[in-house]
């Protein structure tokens, strides 16, 4: 062996010896993957999938629902195979429209009911029925995709307004500022003055409509931190709300969407769903009674069961209901 090959064989030695970090922090970061991979397999044979997304079969037509009635037949629901029901022969109908709140006391089963309308937990046994179709049919989709939820902790993403308004880009500047003033959260869009600078332009092109030249572009363009931390609790509630308004569902369900925040945020919801929601079916579970006293008529669920469903004024009329109980 020369001295050519001497010197070939110490920096291939060389080379290979930077090369051992590498190597281990790979061999690391694989058996540290291997039992992420074993786990992923566990839960893919063993959890239950959901149902198919859109079965053409039974398909809706494109004008379903028209009404948003609402009927709950015998319905029996549990969140394990191995846990008792929780919704227990419940049975109640709702007509197109009918703004309803859902009471009861704690674990009685009422946020159980959002779960139930849009099949996130399939029935144990009994149906759900919208203007007489069986839901249990339909692809998750095309059931999903007629429901608005406002849950009690509304989920915001990274991004701008206009990306968590609408994230398909399906409506006009006019159309989203439309909801935005029916929900009543202009303020939480203005630019403050005095920060307008040159940059700004380009985005002004993309949303100039109302209420003003750049204000109205840059607003849709604020930036809205994961889990939207920047806003209040209340003010995620207004901004998944006008989400809501600007989808126009025929069925809204809020579940206790109000328990979180201030009663001057209470008092603004009441009013956006009175008005921007009259020819929508509302359903409103309520932590405070306050909220569905001006409903068409409330539901009392007591221990996953309809116990009371009727009006709110002869329901209070009854000193010995379980609503007036809960009143008081």
């Amino acid at each position: 062996m020369g001295p050519g090959d001497v010197d070939v064989l110490i920096t291939f030695c060389s080379k290979a010896l930077e090369e051992i970090p590498a190597l281990r922090f790979d061999t690391s970061c694989f058996t540290t993957f291997l039992p992420n991979l074993s786990r992923y397999f566990v839960y893919s044979e063993t959890l239950k999938q959901e149902a198919p997304h859109s079965i053409k079969e039974t398909r809706p037509s494109s004008s379903w629902p028209q009404q948003g009635k609402i009927e709950f037949r015998d319905y029996h629901m549990r969140y394990r195979d191995e846990l008792d029901t929780v919704l227990k022969g419940l049975s109640f109908s709702v007509h197109g429209k009918e703004k309803i709140g859902i009471v009861g006391r704690t674990g009685a089963g009422k946020s159980s009911l959002a779960y139930a309308l849009t099949r996130i937990i399939e029935p144990a046994s009994g149906s759900i029925f919208i203007d007489g179709v069986d839901v249990s049919t339909l692809g998750l989709s095309d059931l999903r995709s007629q429901i608005s939820i406002v849950p009690q902790d509304p989920i915001l993403f990274e991004g701008t307004i206009r990306d968590n308004l609408d994230p398909k880009g399906e409506f006009t500047n006019e159309e989203i500022w439309n909801a935005v003033r029916k929900a009543h959260i202009e303020h939480l869009l203005e630019i403050p003055t005095g920060t307008y600078t040159p940059e700004h332009d380009s985005k002004i092109a993309l949303a100039n409509t109302a209420p003003g030249p750049w204000i109205a572009g840059m607003g849709l363009e604020k930036w809205v931190n994961v889990d939207g931390t920047n806003f209040s609790a209340g003010q995620r509630q207004l901004i998944s709300l006008c989400r809501a308004i600007l989808w126009d569902r025929p069925i809204l369900i809020l579940d206790e969407a109000t328990a979180n925040i201030d009663s001057a945020t209470d008092q603004i919801m009441q009013q956006v769903v009175r008005t921007a929601f009259k020819d929508s079916t509302v359903l409103t579970i309520a932590h405070r009674l306050n909220t569905v006293m001006d409903s068409d008529r409330i539901l009392v669920i007591d221990d996953g069961k309809a116990a009371e469903f009727d009006t709110p004024a002869n329901l209070l009329a009854q000193k010995d209901s379980h609503f007036t109980r809960l009143v008081e």
